[in-house]
């Protein structure tokens, strides 16, 4: 399992590292990340440029992702982004050997143990988690994970700390603490434990959903707008998913819902629906993806489905307990055969490892021709000097006070600078051919789609 971790951890660190380094990476969402941790490191306690706009926000205005601030004494040994990603890799590689342990404690069988974890560091959701780009709650997958070892090790110590970490990573994953509190007072008898973390966690939900993310972006959670179908606040969107079951129920059981179903429980030879109660606690992560009208949600391809990949995982072992409970006479390795090889058909088929019917590998086969130029002139700029950047560029400028996503500051920056490839969107090209036109800027350099314009001083 060791050796699995460490073959994970070497060849996502170094896949993760090439994306950045080839500028496949963005501001959205690395570089969100790494401005906040940098400005925490200057005294700027959780706060970024709007990703939005170009006002100094909280970064409580979008998310409750206070592990950043946690996440800060780690640029004392490499003021990086890179340090993020190499956190985020090396948190994901631990994920894999709690459940071996989990599995050890729950089947005492050491060798589907084994098994079980070599299929989650092939697992497409947590790979492709891992790929794109830095995100908080991806941590939680792994400290869900600890906490439900640490539960069944009657470790309380540690499976509180293991909840706090993975609360902080994402204001709804105080929901599954909770749920989790409530299955140490029902299940492990922890009675006043479970009541002090079910009572918290609830708490601490409300109060970041309702109130505080509100108060800091001055209106309500951006994400409501992907629930506009059930209503416009978070009382009415829950209200009428339960009120309105026949449109819930067409919501959930469109195509692309049920391939994201598909693309998470297939990896598992679907064991895991057999051990339902366990999946309880995936149940409001899996309900805010599929429900939401934003595609990106409802597919394996991001960072959703970090809170419900730990629970699949969880639900299978107990499925495979149960399955033998009942029937003692299906040997362990039959469950070992089936589940490594729909997880390996999945791996092959939608998965981004190389030999995959879609692999993902432009970071190795396409580089950036001009990286070392575009890292050159990147590295003359100071970090004084505000700036207002494609996407694409804007993680590798995201330790300033002052970056701006074009179009986004181009009236207020010092310099703005285009990394024209083809995923560039029509914000970005259009802004370019306006500022070819605008007198305000003169161009200092160029080098084939990549530009700089300064600012002519007042």
């Amino acid at each position: 399992v060791i050796i699995f971790a460490l073959v994970y951890s070497i060849y996502f660190n170094i896949a993760s590292f090439l994306r950045y380094d080839n500028y496949y990476t963005g501001r959205f969402d690395l570089g969100n990340m790494a401005q906040t941790v940098w400005n925490t490191t200057q005294g700027n306690l959780f706060t970024l440029t709007d990703p939005n706009g170009t006002r100094e926000v909280s970064r409580l205005a979008y998310h409750a992702d206070f592990i950043l601030v946690l996440l800060s004494p780690f640029y004392a040994l490499w003021q990086d982004p890179r340090m993020l990603l190499f956190i985020q890799t090396l948190i994901l590689s631990l994920g894999g050997i709690f459940v071996y342990l989990i599995a050890r404690q729950i089947l005492e069988n050491r060798t589907l143990s084994v098994i079980l974890s070599l299929c989650y560091f092939l697992n497409p959701a947590v790979q492709y988690a891992n790929l794109y780009d830095f995100h908080p709650v991806t941590l939680a997958t792994t400290f869900l994970l600890a906490s439900f070892y640490f539960i069944q090790k009657k470790y309380f110590t540690l499976t509180l700390i293991f909840l706090i970490l993975a609360g902080i990573t994402k204001e709804q994953v105080w929901f599954i603490t909770a749920l989790m509190g409530l299955y140490l007072f029902l299940i492990s008898k922890q009675r006043k434990l479970g009541l002090f973390i079910f009572t918290t966690s609830a708490f601490l939900f409300y109060y970041l959903i309702w109130i505080a993310i509100p108060n800091s972006l001055g209106s309500a959670h951006f994400a409501l707008e992907y629930y506009s179908d059930f209503g416009d606040s978070p009382g009415n969107i829950i209200k009428n998913i339960f009120l309105n079951p026949i449109q819930t129920a067409q919501t959930l059981l469109l195509p692309d819902r049920i391939g994201y179903l598909k693309q998470l429980f297939l990896p598992l030879g679907y064991l895991s629906i057999f051990a339902p109660l366990f999946l309880i606690f995936a149940g409001p992560d899996l309900g805010i993806n599929l429900l939401s009208t934003n595609p990106t949600l409802h597919q394996i391809y991001y960072q959703y489905s970090s809170t419900v990949t730990p629970f699949i995982f969880i639900s299978a072992i107990f499925a495979i307990k149960f399955i033998r409970k009942y029937i003692p006479e299906v040997p362990f390795m039959a469950f070992g055969a089936l589940i490594l090889t729909t997880t390996l058909i999945s791996a092959y088929t939608f998965g981004p490892l190389p030999g995959a019917l879609k692999p993902n590998l432009d970071m190795f086969t396409k580089p950036l021709a001009i990286r070392s130029i575009v890292n050159q002139q990147i590295s003359e700029i100071p970090q004084h000097e505000s700036v207002s950047a494609s996407n694409n560029l804007a993680s590798h400028l995201s330790h300033r006070k002052n970056i701006y996503v074009v179009p986004y500051g181009i009236g207020e920056a010092n310099k703005v600078l285009f990394l024209i490839t083809k995923s560039a969107n029509e914000y970005e090209k259009k802004a370019l051919e306006n500022i070819k036109k605008d007198s305000n800027f003169f161009l200092i350099f160029r080098e084939d789609n990549f530009y700089i314009f300064k600012r002519i001083s007042s």
